[in-house]
Formats: C-alpha cells, structure tokens, sequence
C-alpha cells in the first residue's frame, strides 16, 4: 500500500480570486464592443466620422477663426486646371505641373510646355498631357512614374482607370485612331489601330480585362457617337471586332468613366449610364437648357448645373442617379462661380460664400468668400481647397 507522505514544510498555493468577475468585465466589454459596432453601422450617415478624419489629416495645419488655412502661393498660367490628386493641390498649365501639400509645401514641380494641358485624375494617380502634341506624364505618390518617349506621337486623349492601367489615344497615318494600352506598371500590353470610326478616347475597365473606345462617325448623314467594348484577353490587333457597342446619337461626351458598377458618360445634352456590357440602364436630358458646369460624386452620381439661358444668373443644381432619376435639385438665383464633387459632398462657390451639401443637398457648411476666391476643388473628407488670384487655402469646417 502506497500512502501520502505529507510535506511539514510544503506552502499551500494561494487560491485564484477574481476569476469570475475576469469573466463577467470580458463578457461585458465584448458586448458593448457589438453594440458599438452595431450602432456605428446604423447610424453611420448621421456620424459625422469626416470631421474625426479632417481632425487627425489637418491637426498640424494652422487655421484661422472661420475654419481657413493660412493662404500660399501657387504657380499657373493660362489655361490652368485646378485638381486635387490623394488630397493634394494638382495645378496644371501651359509651363507644367505642380503639386503642393494642404499647407502649400510643393511636393512636385515639373516644368515643360504644352498648348493645350488636360488632366484626368484617379484616386492618387495624375495623367497630364498635351491634346494634339506629344508630352504626356503620370503622376503617382507624389512623383512622375511614367513619361511617353515618342517626339513624333500626336496624343488625342489619355485616361487612367480605377485599376491603374493607362489608355493613350494618338493619331497615326493611314489610321483614324490607334489605343495604346499600358499596365499599373506602365508595359505595353495593346497597341490597337482602328479605320473603321474616329476615336476620341479610351478607358479600361477596373478589372483590365476590356476596353472601352469612344467613337464618332456618321449614320444616315448625320454626326453619331458610340462606345465600343473589346475583350483584351481575345483581342486580335489585326482585326480587332468589338464585342459590344452602345450608340449614343448625337451626344458627344464630355467625360467617362467607369467604374465597378458600370459606365457613365455626360454629355452637353444629357447624362447616361450603362451596365458594363454596354445595356443602357438610364438618361436624363435637359433639352432646352445649358450645361454651366458639372461634376462627378461617389456613388454613380453626377452633379449637374444647368440654365434656361447661355448667359445669366438662374441656375438649378441637379444630382442625377444611375438610373436618370433626379436624386435632389436646387435653384440658384446668384451667379456660380464654381462648382465641385467629391465623395459625398458638392460644393458651390459664388462671390458671397461656399456652401457645402450632402448627397441629398442638405447643407453640411457654410463660409462667407470674404477673401475673393473665384475657384473650388472639394476633397472626399468635406474639406475644400478655395482658390485666388495666384493663392489657395484650405477650408475644414
């Protein structure tokens, strides 16, 4: 028979107190953990989560009482085009490129001549170049990371898709168009040469794998536009066939995109929107009326102000769905002398104040233009760059 020895000298080990009330604090923090997040995403319209992140982007910035940075200089030209490229200031002209912090500090200062600069801007990434010469850039993370090396190149358009591939559209002879296709990592991968249409612009899609080539030409004698879908992955560059085509008549675009949920296209007379195999989804025209100014929201939207008449003060702003369905409109009887979207804010800018909206056009914040601007380009966090003769400054409020 084996028997316990007991130790005389052994110390008994404490007991564990607290285990219970361990348990019931971590059953308690995970709950109100769920309830938390819960709440945050069904009241997340109503939190105003962008003022948290304008706090902790622009904390070190100096502002002055009405919610305005301190103003810096810029540098332009004529025919300047004023954009934001990541939150940054991207000021385009005929002597180049700069690009400069919410605080004025330049990031980038590239300086080449050009006669007719364009910009085309997606998420942090710039394509600037010269429409009917031959200097064409791109911008990215604050650097030029690609340059077009053909002296002889005539560049019609060029675009970056949300995926990050670059379509440049150049004239070449015995061609009406040739579509050069690069990577996010700028290689070659098509070099289309098309005779059947004139093109005058190219996206990719998101995900790379089609092409989308604007074209005009004529039908039954009269000016007609369209858009024609290849398929990269089976194109044959020697008789290249599109896999879908979506007339649009006589309306002549003005700007492109597409995105994950399809394509949109703005015309002078009317806005469109398609699903990505080119079956029309929505319009609304505005026959009767001109296009001022537009712009384009998050979402599939587009911000478009229109007036009875070419000149004169009496405006509607207009936010149109996928759908053509008018999402929200409002008159203005004051002159605009600029308007701009991103993310999920328009901004209005006439002589007297900026007024920034919601996606509904309720009004999110107002300033008083008591320092002249006379130029808006909005950022997706509801902050606003407000532009002068020669100055810009940043509003956070």
């Amino acid at each position: 028979m084996i028997r316990e020895v007991k130790k005389e000298h052994e110390t008994p080990r404490p007991k564990k107190r607290g285990g219970r009330l361990k348990r019931l604090l971590a059953l308690l923090v995970t709950a109100a953990l769920v309830v938390g997040a819960v709440y945050l995403v069904t009241h997340r319209d109503r939190l105003n989560f962008d003022a948290l992140k304008r706090w902790f982007t622009y904390r070190s910035l100096a502002q002055r009482d009405d919610g305005t940075g301190e103003p810096f200089p810029y540098q332009g030209g004529g025919t300047l085009t004023l954009t934001h490229c990541g939150g940054d200031l991207l000021s385009v002209s005929q002597t180049g490129v700069r690009l400069y912090s919410s605080g004025g500090a330049p990031y980038i200062e590239d300086t080449f001549s050009m006669d007719a600069p364009v910009c085309q801007v997606s998420g942090d990434a710039a394509v600037v170049y010269d429409a009917g010469g031959s200097a064409l850039k791109v911008y990215r993370d604050r650097a030029r990371v690609f340059e077009l090396e053909d002296p002889d190149a005539t560049v019609l358009s060029a675009r970056l898709s949300q995926g990050g591939y670059l379509s440049v559209v150049t004239r070449s002879s015995g061609y009406k168009g040739v579509i050069s296709v690069y990577d996010s990592d700028f290689r070659q991968l098509v070099d289309l040469r098309l005779s059947s249409a004139y093109v005058l612009d190219a996206v990719v899609s998101p995900d790379g794998r089609s092409l989308l080539a604007v074209t005009a030409g004529q039908s039954e004698h009269q000016f007609s536009c369209a858009l024609a879908r290849y398929s990269l992955p089976d194109l044959d560059p020697k008789a290249p066939a599109p896999v879908q085509t979506w007339t649009l008549g006589n309306h002549l675009p003005l700007d492109l995109v597409w995105d994950g949920g399809g394509v949109r296209v703005l015309g002078e007379y009317a806005a469109l929107t398609a699903d990505g195999d080119l079956e029309e989804t929505g319009r609304r025209e505005w026959s009767g009326r001109y296009l001022k100014r537009y712009s384009l929201l998050r979402d599939n939207a587009f911000a478009v102000l229109t007036g009875k008449y070419r000149s004169g003060s009496q405006t509607t702003l207009e936010l149109i769905d996928r759908d053509g369905e008018v999402l929200a409109a409002e008159d203005f009887s004051l002159p605009i002398l600029d308007l701009s979207a991103a993310g999920k804010y328009v901004g209005v800018l006439t002589s007297q104040s900026l007024t920034i909206y919601t996606g509904d056009l309720e009004v999110y914040a107002t300033v008083e233009n008591s320092q002249g601007a006379s130029r808006l380009v909005m950022l997706e966090d509801g902050s606003a760059y407000l532009i002068g003769q020669g100055t810009a400054w940043l509003y956070l409020r």
